[in-house]
C-alpha cells in the first residue's frame, strides 16, 4: 500500500531552510518517492497556517521510513538547525 510522507514546516530562516531544501530535495530524488505536493500557496480552514506544506509518496511505510531515516537526510536536518519546525507524519493509504 503507498505510504506518504506529509510535512507542515514553519519557516524561521528562510536562507538556512532553501539550503536544506536544496539538500533534501537531491537526496529525495535518489529515494523510490515522487514529491505530490510542494506548495507554500495554501488556504487554511483550521489550525496553524504552515509556510511549506510538503506530500511525499513513496510504495510503502518501509520505504518512507528508510528514506527519513537515512543517515544522509538525518545529517540535512542537523544541519540545519534551528531554521524551521516541522511537523512530519508518514501514512498509508490510497
Amino acid at each position: 500500500m503507498a505510504a506518504y510522507i506529509v510535512i507542515r514546516t514553519k519557516v524561521h530562516d528562510p536562507e538556512a531552510h532553501g539550503a536544506f531544501t536544496a539538500a533534501a530535495t537531491a537526496l529525495f530524488a535518489q529515494s523510490d518517492g515522487e514529491f505530490v505536493v510542494r506548495a507554500r500557496e495554501r488556504v487554511t480552514l483550521e489550525g496553524e497556517t504552515p509556510d511549506v506544506v510538503v506530500v511525499q509518496r513513496f510504495p510503502d511505510a518501509a520505504s518512507a521510513q528508510a528514506f527519513y531515516d537515512s543517515p544522509e537526510h538525518q545529517q540535512a536536518l542537523k544541519s540545519a538547525g534551528e531554521a524551521f519546525t516541522r511537523e512530519v507524519v508518514i501514512v498509508e493509504g490510497v
